[in-house]
């Protein structure tokens, strides 16, 4: 309203063009829908009537190039000034998606003579728009020229675009930057270690393996390799080991990140080393902080079943992340399931998190009764978390007992997720019980639905008392079925 007033000559013009100069393209894709509202073409319509002119004709063509009316919005884009100016070129590139061929294909002819002349701010405003619009149905002309203009815009305007904030934008503009014969090597190698944004990085990096492999040079490579990104070094190693510099993996064996690893246990295989055998070697003398975790989860991944004894020893490590991985290690080479089931009660969630996804597939791993004292209130949310899982898993009945039973203790942490437990049983998996639990069970299963009632509501409680064929007794009084347990 205020831009629609200001273009009426009811508002200040200078303090629309300053909230348009700086706006995000969700908020020019948000002006464009809100100016054919219809509170702002009354507002228009009275406008007009009443003064016969706007006063303001740069706004004046930005409502007409948003209007209802597709003949306006034509005669807007084709208008030179639409072009020319640059606070307005955003909405020039909204209609180049219109939804009227006649106004789309005016829009598109504007939008290449405009883009030539746009200075750095209006076009860097021209891409947001086009990256933001890019998945629309008839987004796609857009982006295109303003790849186009961006390749052949100056050295200092895709360096500037290459630094915007919206990350779309800097993607755009590194691609359009490295798709041009203009990068130079070491440019590309400075952008790819600076850089924040992962795509970016990889973009950079890619441009640099392929000229690395079309130069047959390394050292470009080797500093990617050093000091890049995880992905970055991936493509860096990969490149050397196509270069014959397979020995560069072994470096990066301890590295934190699983692919980096992977690819530098692929590297030292092809380098005529195992990994493993320099994994035992590391775990035996190397005790640094930053090292060990990823010893052992390299050894977890590349170890045998005699690895096992050499990995036990760190499930009682002091550091609950090296613990951790201990854990997820020992499970992936097979290893004995009695340690780890010990380690349900961890004080660190993280370990405990490992434990129970080691666990899985392992119903009778801990003894019911450890796992009921586990789930008791007074233990940690993480613990109590761990025991319920496992007494889901151990058997039809346990599942549903649980479940009732923080239900009918109204457990603040794991009642609601309890009840979605309850219910999608029984309607998805109650028809698979074919063994019904003993009479003892269903006794104590049939108390404990009277009780959590008022939390499943009375037709939820009547339906777990007809799948357990007790009869209702609970203060609903309805519900019942034949007993058949």
């Amino acid at each position: 309203m205020r831009v629609a007033d200001a273009a009426a000559g009811r508002g200040p013009s200078d303090e629309a063009a300053v909230m348009l100069e700086v706006a995000s393209a969700a908020t020019w894709i948000g002006l464009d829908r809100a100016l054919r509202s219809p509170e702002v073409v009354y507002s228009e319509s009275f406008a007009m009537a009443e003064d016969g002119l706007p006063r303001d004709g740069r706004l004046s063509r930005l409502v007409a190039a948003c209007s209802p009316d597709g003949r306006r919005r034509e005669s807007a884009v084709a208008y030179p000034g639409m072009g020319a100016d640059g606070v307005l070129l955003p909405a020039l590139v909204l209609r180049t998606a219109d939804w009227a061929p006649q106004v789309r294909e005016a829009a598109r002819r504007s939008l290449v003579a405009a883009l030539k002349s746009a200075d750095t701010a209006a076009l860097v405003a021209a891409a947001g728009v086009a990256v933001a619009i890019e998945s629309w149905e008839r987004g796609g002309h857009a982006l295109e020229a303003v790849a186009e203009a961006l390749r052949a815009a100056p050295d200092e305007v895709l360096a500037s675009a290459r630094g915007q904030q919206d990350v779309g934008v800097r993607r755009l503009a590194y691609r359009s930057w490295l798709a041009s014969d203009r990068p130079r090597h070491e440019e590309v190698l400075l952008a790819a270690l600076d850089e924040q944004d992962v795509v970016c990085q990889m973009l950079c990096a890619e441009w640099l393996v392929s000229d690395a492999l079309r130069c047959r040079r390394v050292d470009g490579l080797e500093r990617l390799l050093g000091e890049g990104g995880a992905r970055a070094g991936v493509a860096a190693l990969t490149a050397l080991v196509e270069l014959g510099r397979p020995d560069a993996g072994v470096a990066h064996l301890a590295d934190r990140s699983a692919m980096m690893r992977a690819t530098a246990q692929w590297a030292a295989r092809r380098a005529g080393r195992d990994p493993a055998v320099i994994y035992r070697d590391a775990l035996a003398s190397d005790r640094a902080p930053g090292r060990v975790r990823a010893l052992v989860a390299g050894l977890g991944e590349c170890g045998t079943r005699q690895d096992v004894d050499v990995l036990l020893p760190f499930l009682e490590d002091p550091r609950p992340r090296v613990r951790a991985e201990a854990v997820r290690a020992v499970r992936r080479l097979g290893g004995p399931v009695a340690p780890i089931a010990g380690m349900l009660a961890d004080p660190a969630p993280v370990v405990v998190r490992a434990v129970r996804r080691g666990l899985r597939g392992e119903p009778g791993a801990v003894p019911a009764p450890r796992l009921w004292a586990l789930l008791a209130a007074d233990s940690p949310p993480h613990v109590r978390v761990g025991a319920y899982e496992q007494l889901c898993g151990m058997d039809t009945w346990t599942r549903v007992h649980a479940d009732l039973h923080l239900l009918a203790a109204r457990d603040a942490e794991l009642g609601a997720r309890a009840r979605d437990d309850l219910i999608d049983w029984s309607r998805r998996s109650a028809v698979t019980a074919f063994r019904m639990p003993s009479e003892e069970t269903a006794l104590h299963l049939g108390k404990l639905i009277d009780t959590a009632e008022p939390v499943l509501g009375a037709r939820q409680a009547g339906r777990l008392r007809w799948i357990l064929g007790r009869r209702a007794a609970g203060p609903a009084g309805g519900g019942g079925g034949s007993r058949s347990a």
